[in-house]
């Protein structure tokens, strides 16, 4: 009986230490879920942005560029077809174990009378 003391710690440690490694991979994978959305509704409120600009006569590219930093993400290309704007916004990770991952999202917008 004597050989099998402090086996349950070894066990309860081990447990410990595999559910902490399991909660933060979960965290980071969250994290880089929540770039991708952000990054994606950087791109769609910068093509909305760019076509209104355009249409009241403004640069849209200018636009585009000013609410995608403000969402802090990056203005890969920005392409104005008349008021019609094709935005592809970046994000990138911070490091995660000497890694970083990219993403990058494509958004078009037009007026609405472009819609008839």
């Amino acid at each position: 009986m004597s050989r099998d003391r402090g086996a349950v710690t070894v066990y309860a440690a081990s447990a410990a230490v595999l559910l902490t490694l399991v909660a933060l991979v979960l965290a980071q994978v969250a994290g880089l879920i929540r770039l991708k959305h952000s990054v994606a509704a950087a791109a769609d409120l910068a093509a909305l942005a760019a076509s209104r600009a355009s249409v009241e006569g403004n640069d849209g590219c200018d636009a585009a560029d000013e609410l995608v930093r403000r969402n802090r993400a990056r203005l890969v290309s920005c392409r104005m077809d008349y008021d019609v704007a094709t935005i592809v916004a970046g994000g990138t990770s911070k490091s995660w174990w000497g890694q970083r991952w990219s993403f990058e999202q494509k958004a078009r917008a037009a007026p609405d009378f472009y819609m008839d």
